[in-house]
C-alpha cells in the first residue's frame, strides 16, 4: 500500500525540511554538501553513495574510483549515476567511472521460490538498448548474463577501485551472481564499499526476509565467505542524516577486513578530511 497523496502533503507541512528538499530538487542552489544534507536528488542513495566513495578514495590517495549499477532497465538510474559522478568528481577532484550491468532482455526465468516469482516475472524491465545507450555520455553499459559479465569485468586491467555499488537485480539468483564482483584482488576495491540494495525493504505484500531475494543472497555471501569479507548494515547512519531517510536502511557496507588499506587512518586530523581541501 502506497502512502496517499494527502498524507504526504500533511507530512510535508509538519516537516518543513521536506518542502526545502522539494524546492532544491528543482532549483539546485547551494553547495553539493548542502544539497546532500536535504537529499535534494532524484536518487539520494546514489548521491550519498558516490559522494562518500569518492571522498574515501581521495583520503586514500586514489585519483579515480569506479561505481556500478546492477540492473539498468530503462536507464534512469544509470543516467542519474553518470550525472552525480560528474558533479562529485568535480567537487572532490576524483574521477568517477560509471558502469551499468544488465541482461538487456529483462528479468530471466526464475530459479525457484527464492527469486520471489510472486513479485517478479520473466521479461520484466526489458531494456531498449539503443535508447539507453543514446542517453549516456561516458558510462559504460555491460550487457549479458551477470555471472559471465562480472567475471570478464574482473579480468580487465586498470579499472579504478570500486567504491559504490547499487544492486537492483530483483532475483536472489541474479544477486548471487552480482556479488561475485567482490572476487577480485585488493587493488580493485576501496577497503569499504557502500552498497545500496534496492529490494530488501518490504511493502505492498512483499514481506521480504533472509530466506528469499537479496537478503538471502547477502546472508549466504556472509556465511560462505572464506576470506575476511562481510556485507553488513550501517547501524546508526540513518539517524545521523538530517532527514533520517528511509532509503538509508537499504544502504549496507561491504567490509574487506583483510584489505591492505583497511586500517589506514582517515579520522579527524587527516590532512584531506575537510571539505574542499
Amino acid at each position: 500500500m502506497t502512502i496517499p497523496r494527502t498524507a504526504r502533503v500533511l507530512k510535508a507541512l509538519v516537516r518543513p525540511e521536506i518542502l526545502v528538499r522539494a524546492f532544491l530538487k528543482h532549483a539546485p542552489v547551494g553547495s553539493l554538501e548542502f544539497r546532500l544534507a536535504f537529499d535534494a536528488f532524484e536518487r539520494p542513495s546514489y548521491a550519498h553513495g558516490i559522494y562518500h566513495a569518492a571522498r574515501l578514495g581521495r583520503l586514500l590517495g586514489h585519483p579515480a574510483i569506479s561505481v556500478i549499477e546492477f540492473g539498468v532497465a530503462g536507464g534512469d538510474g544509470l543516467v542519474a549515476m553518470e550525472a552525480l559522478a560528474a558533479a562529485v568528481g568535480s567537487r572532490l577532484g576524483v574521477r568517477v567511472d560509471v558502469y551499468g550491468f544488465d541482461t538487456g532482455q529483462g528479468l530471466p526465468e526464475h530459479s525457484d521460490y527464492r527469486d520471489l516469482p510472486y513479485i517478479w516475472r520473466k521479461g520484466g524491465y526489458k531494456m531498449d538498448v539503443e535508447a539507453v545507450r543514446g542517453r549516456l555520455r561516458k558510462a559504460e553499459l555491460i550487457l549479458g548474463d551477470v555471472r559471465e559479465t562480472v567475471a570478464r569485468f574482473l579480468d580487465r586491467p586498470k579499472v579504478a577501485p570500486i567504491g559504490f555499488i547499487s544492486f537492483d537485480l530483483d532475483y536472489y539468483s541474479s544477486t548471487v551472481g552480482a556479488l561475485k564482483i567482490f572476487d577480485g584482488p585488493d587493488a580493485g576495491y576501496l577497503p569499504r564499499i557502500l552498497c545500496h540494495f534496492d529490494d530488501i525493504m518490504s511493502g505492498d505484500q512483499q514481506y521480504l526476509c533472509e530466506d528469499v531475494g537479496e537478503l538471502l543472497a547477502i546472508r549466504e555471501f556472509n556465511d560462505a565467505a572464506t576470506r575476511h569479507h562481510r556485507i553488513r548494515p550501517i547501524y546508526g547512519w540513518q539517524n545521523s542524516l538530517l532527514l533520517e531517510p528511509g532509503w538509508a536502511k537499504s544502504m549496507w557496507a561491504y567490509h574487506r577486513f583483510d584489505h591492505d588499506r583497511y586500517d589506514t587512518f582517515i579520522g579527524r586530523g587527516h590532512d584531506a578530511v575537510e571539505h574542499g581541501s
